[in-house]
């Protein structure tokens, strides 16, 4: 009974460090209200629907409303399914993909709304979104929506406290890179970093101190 009692605090608290990180933290979408999906959405179950992937596939729409599309779906503590639903809907218009190939295939907007879906369905676990927001954002290295969103899932590996200044660096990188084209709204990029500016507090001297005898 007492060993039940521990696996569940570890589990209850492993679950609560990750439900309290950038990822899950980063409710950009609240900045696209005015788009009608998107306000929809984000009073739904949060289930892919036929009309999300349907608007995720146009290219009348811009790519920062697309991702903040997805953002509305948001996350659940259990899990969710979005990603392999996306992936099963684009196989259905690519014949030419498959599982193996996507990766090489795949467009940098379906790499990214991939990763990004897969990201937000295992919050907990992100090795493999993070592979393909990465090549997403080498296909499309000037697109700040994507480059932020590759970032945000980068960071979200960062477990140790030890580490979490890298949080806050590695994303204001993003904010202060000037070779991005800025297509994301202002308002929805100060959504994220006014949540990964609170890791500011761990870059102390001893942190430099420490990561400096780490290079030497």
């Amino acid at each position: 009974m007492k060993k039940l009692l521990l696996i569940l605090l570890f589990s209850i608290s492993i679950n609560s460090i990750f439900a309290d990180s950038p990822l899950t933290n980063s409710d950009f979408y609240k900045a696209y209200l005015d788009v009608p999906l998107v306000n929809k959405t984000s009073k739904s179950n949060g289930v892919l629907t036929d009309e999300v992937f349907d608007y995720l596939n146009s290219n009348a729409n811009t790519i920062d409303k697309k991702i903040a599309l997805i953002n509305s779906l948001k996350w659940n503590i259990n899990g969710k399914n979005n990603a392999a639903v996306y992936f099963k809907k684009l196989l259905l218009i690519h014949n030419e993909y498959t599982t193996n190939n996507f990766y090489n295939k795949g467009t940098a907007e379906e790499l990214i709304f991939y990763s990004y879906l897969k990201a937000m369905d295992t919050y907990f676990d992100v090795k493999i979104a993070s592979l393909f927001s990465a090549r997403a954002n080498n296909l499309n290295p000037n697109s700040y929506t994507i480059a932020i969103i590759n970032q945000l899932i980068k960071v979200q590996m960062i477990g140790s406290p030890n580490n979490w200044c890298e949080v806050y660096s590695d994303m204001n990188n993003i904010r202060e890179n000037k070779d991005l084209v800025v297509d994301f709204r202002k308002e929805a990029s100060n959504i994220i970093f006014n949540y990964t500016y609170g890791y500011k507090e761990y870059c102390t001297f001893w942190y430099s101190i420490r990561k400096f005898f780490q290079l030497i």
